[in-house]
């Protein structure tokens, strides 16, 4: 960290002289001079001072209380517990074998950092990120090369805070617990599932005696001699997507059909998973093209259109009959057999097929000695997984106490007499510390205290020795206590932003939920093509009209202005440690868009518009491709209708952007030529509008693959997939042009690799005819191709499991998000507008080391923070 001299200077009247008397008489400087090597220095003030000593040594004795506030627990069992309040208490006790840190070795290697600390040089947002050994003493060994065996040693000082010692044998207890099969632990996943640490046969030790269950989580069923599954109730995929549609479970809603003459699968209502939230279920029931069925405040089903019905031929109601509000209808998909012609089981009252056993995993005994886990010594254990995982995929998945140890003596002492059940990390049987801080007071429902463990390896690091959590349950009394001054930190996203958006200890933080103004410029059976968007003057003069910031602190505060597609918590690969945002790629794409005012410029807009105008009435009576034609005569309004979800937070929207862009695009001595129409509608309204392409301009938001950046440009915004909401723009087919050395030379080497071997697999020769492929289309490094392939390619020939994060990967992937972010902006599909965040507030005595939000560290953490002295 910077570190600065502060010079206390005492001013006091008639101080003036300048110069000694003689050699044996004291020196005398002015108020503004020091005495320096026998002669008075004039004193150099920082005009920017540091307002924060450095703490590390003077603040690390202090007895300073962190008081924050959560909404309480009732257990902190980190196997068991899936709660994000318990998690946040576990984690105070727990440790990692690795933990993710800011990489200041390679920071300051690269000359951006001079020191560890050093948050002033090149700001935390640019900082790398690594993962280090925790409890570990060193980071894991690839023992076989192909990252199927891992090999980890312990450091030897690790204890619990009642000085029982954790050694590997600590881990072969722990570990066999986590995954026990009469405990199903839901954290269990960690040490089987295959996008973590697939440990070999832990999946079968685990659930050798749960329920089988079928590709979609259901118990199956056994009615001799087929067994019936929810999911052998497939049906088909929806057109152009990966989206699977099932016939739906016995009952009423079976029968319902179309009336008018579709075919036989168009006639059926189907059921698919949207996931938690979408009806009572997750389950939706939809039609053959996935437009979805509701049901209103009477129970009344509502069907997406007119031709529904029932199976005596009464009418399904639709919206126009809906009473108050709806929602999504949920419906389980049905029990069909296991046969080769499947047929629909007969189900009871409870909906299970009538007759039916449940089917067991305990088929086979798996015992622990067959799980790849193995104690070498007493400090080393070695695990062997079902497949490779590269080092860091190894430390990721061993970070924190999902993966972590627990107390033997106290686990036992607390498990119920069949061992199903333990009440370790409860308020009876409190969870034993071995991590940074112990619980030192636990009043139900009133408060958690915990003082920092200075037993612990790496104390040093953490200078608030309290941390006290009030349990709150009302934010509104979070607030107020905060207000009284009673509290360190709140919340205040929402109603309570407004009070604390200008106040200098707010911190935001970027989710990866990111809205836009999405256009349609090929009209729709329902709605004409509006001929002014088809220019993309038009839609550039819409980018540069909108006040990014003024929206994001007036309009729907609080959020990030975004003024690219992509917001400032998306990293390309889960390797990557800079965001691609601030990665070079990533800024430059953005370089001529006005950075610095994130990219509204009134005057550019003016321009544009006024072009586009000029066009429109330059190419008047001219059919375009839509056959619409365009009518604009000099003089006359343009108008574009802005179609909306009909919700307060919506109209501010609304009415903002209404009043900015046209009294940007308008000229205040003439007659107004542009006009923006708001057209609010219901959720069920917006969504057959979204799915017809029944639109003019609209806004919708995204969110999710964090750490896949390219993967979410490729599917939300390809013109081949069905995700993508803006009409009539073709971004799969756009041409685009890549350097990619580093991965042109991984490619032949995976080709050259190939060629030597003796024998190979159907797959493999799968991939090299496909590497082959790719490698032809480049000159030289240079890659040329489309979109949706760059995408299909980042994704396939380019993710080498033996060498997924192959030489140059993470800063060729930003240049392949870069590629594809870029012809979203050459075509202005949409208009970027901000990203949510978390908004959260401190008080005045809490310090943030780390000057920006970091895509992995956030703000650093309770490591890179502090309290000033009183």
């Amino acid at each position: 960290m910077k570190k600065l001299l502060l010079l206390f200077v005492l001013l006091t009247l008639g101080v003036a002289l300048t110069g000694c008397k003689d050699d044996d008489t004291e020196l005398v400087c002015t108020a503004l001079e020091t005495l320096v090597d026998g002669e008075c220095v004039a004193i150099t003030v920082d005009p920017d001072p540091d307002p924060d000593p450095d703490p590390v040594e003077d603040y690390f004795s202090l007895d300073g209380v962190y008081t924050t506030y959560f909404s309480g627990i009732d257990n902190m069992n980190p196997y068991s517990n899936t709660m994000a309040d318990a998690s946040t208490m576990y984690t105070f006790l727990t440790n990692g074998l690795y933990y993710g840190d800011y990489d200041w070795a390679t920071a300051i290697e690269d000359g951006l950092a001079t020191e560890v600390g050093d948050f002033e040089t090149s700001g935390a947002a640019a900082l790398p990120y690594t993962r280090l050994p925790g409890m570990a003493l060193e980071d894991p060994v690839d023992m076989t090369g192909d990252g199927t065996v891992w090999q980890i040693t312990l450091r030897e000082d690790l204890e619990f805070e009642d000085g029982t010692a954790i050694d590997a044998n600590t881990f072969d207890y722990s570990w066999s617990m986590l995954l026990d099969p009469l405990l199903l632990n839901d954290r269990s996943s960690n040490l089987y599932d295959t996008s973590n640490l697939p440990i070999v046969n832990a999946e079968g030790y685990f659930k050798q005696k749960t329920p089988d269950q079928d590709e979609l989580g259901f118990d199956t069923y056994f009615v001799d001699p087929v067994t019936y599954a929810r999911y052998n109730s497939f049906s088909h995929l929806v057109t152009g997507t990966t989206w699977e549609l099932f016939y739906v479970e016995s009952g009423m809603y079976e029968g319902i059909t179309f009336a008018a003459g579709a075919t036989a699968l168009e006639q059926d209502v189907y059921t698919e998973y949207w996931g938690d939230g979408y009806g009572p279920n997750g389950y939706v029931m939809v039609d053959y093209d996935d437009a979805a069925f509701e049901m209103d405040e009477d129970g009344v089903l509502i069907a997406p259109y007119l031709g529904w019905t029932y199976a005596d031929g009464s009418a399904v109601a639709t919206a126009a009959d809906a009473v108050g509000d709806t929602d999504y209808f949920g419906v389980y998909p049905a029990y069909y057999s296991d046969e080769v012609v499947p047929t629909r089981a007969v189900v009871d009252a409870e909906g299970i097929p009538v007759g039916g056993v449940v089917t067991y995993n305990d088929a086979t005994v798996v015992l622990w000695s067959e799980v790849g886990f193995e104690v070498i010594s007493q400090y080393v254990f070695q695990i062997t997984l079902e497949e490779g995982k590269t080092g860091w995929d190894v430390k990721g998945n061993l970070m924190g106490g999902t993966t972590g140890v627990v107390h033997e003596a106290s686990f036992e002492a607390g498990m119920n007499d069949g061992r199903t059940q333990t009440d370790y990390g409860t308020i009876d049987n409190p969870l034993v510390s071995y991590g940074n801080y112990n619980l030192t007071t636990w009043e139900d429902d009133v408060v958690f205290i915990f003082t920092r463990n200075d037993n612990y390896h790496d104390a040093a690091d953490y200078r608030i020795k309290t941390i006290r959590y009030e349990v709150i349950e009302d934010q509104s009394i979070a607030v107020d206590e905060f207000k009284l001054g009673n509290l360190d930190v709140v919340g205040v996203s929402g109603d309570y932003y407004e009070d604390f958006k200008f106040s200098p200890y707010l911190k935001l933080s970027p989710a990866t939920t990111f809205f836009r103004f999405a256009f349609n410029i090929a009209g729709s059976e329902q709605y004409d093509l509006n001929p002014i968007l088809v220019y993309p003057e038009f839609r550039e003069a819409f980018y540069y009209a909108i006040d990014r910031e003024e929206f994001s602190l007036e309009v729907r505060a609080p959020s990030h202005p975004t003024f690219g597609f992509l917001g400032p918590v998306y990293l390309t690969t889960e390797y990557n440690s800079i965001a691609y945002r601030n990665s070079e790629a990533g800024a430059a794409l953005l370089a001529d868009y006005y950075p610095e005012t994130y990219g509204f410029n009134p005057v550019e807009a003016r321009i544009l518009f006024d072009e586009a105008y000029a066009l429109a009435v330059a190419e008047a009576l001219l059919d375009d491709d839509s056959g619409n034609a365009n009518t604009f005569v000099d003089g006359d309004k343009v108008t574009v209708e802005y179609k909306f979800y009909d919700v307060e937070t919506n109209w501010k929207v609304a009415n903002w952007v209404k009043s900015t862009v046209e009294s940007i695009f308008n000229d205040v001595t003439s007659s107004p030529r542009f006009e923006l129409v708001l057209a609010a509608v219901s959720g069920a309204a917006l969504n057959d509008a979204w799915d017809n392409g029944d639109f003019e301009m609209t806004f919708g938001g995204w969110q999710g693959l964090d750490f896949n950046a390219p993967s979410m440009l490729g599917q939300v915004y390809n013109s081949d997939l069905a995700y993508m909401l803006e009409v009539g723009f073709d971004t799969a087919g756009a041409e685009v042009v890549v350097s990619l050395p580093q991965t042109h030379a991984a490619l032949t080497t995976w080709m050259a690799d190939y060629l030597l071997m003796t024998e190979t697999t159907d797959t493999q020769d799968e991939e090299y005819d496909a590497w082959v492929a790719l490698e032809a289309l480049f000159v030289g490094d240079v890659l040329t191709t489309t979109y949706n392939e760059l995408y299909e390619y980042a994704y396939s020939e380019l993710y080498n499991v033996a060498d997924v994060n192959y030489e140059g990967k993470t800063t060729e992937f930003d240049v392949i998000t870069a590629a594809l972010e870029g012809v979203l902006l050459d075509q202005m599909i949409s208009i970027p507008l901000f990203t949510t965040v978390a908004s959260t507030v401190y008080s005045a005595r809490v310090v943030f080391e780390a000057n920006e939000y970091h895509a992995w560290m956030v703000w650093g953490g309770y490591r890179y923070m502090y309290l000033q002295p009183e």
